[in-house]
């Protein structure tokens, strides 16, 4: 069966440590995404200030999440 759309996307290739894949991998399966890339698209939506856009995880949406990913989540430049 299809997926449904998740909107307007523009593809993306990062080459990311193996150790890293491994904890955002970990992170994903204890917050419930559908995916890692929902779940990276996510974070990334999150720490741009644009929760709006993130579809799966917001920051009220798991509380226990690490402390380090609010502290990135929450970083201005």
């Amino acid at each position: 069966m299809p997926m449904p759309s998740k909107g307007d996307r523009t593809s993306l290739t990062v080459r990311l440590l193996s150790k890293l894949i491994e904890t955002l991998t970990t992170q994903r399966s204890s917050a419930g995404a559908t995916s890692l890339s929902q779940y990276v698209t996510d974070l990334i939506a999150i720490a741009s200030d644009r929760e709006n856009l993130a579809l799966e995880f917001t920051r009220e949406h798991d509380r226990d999440f690490p402390l380090t990913t609010w502290l990135l989540c929450t970083v201005r430049t």
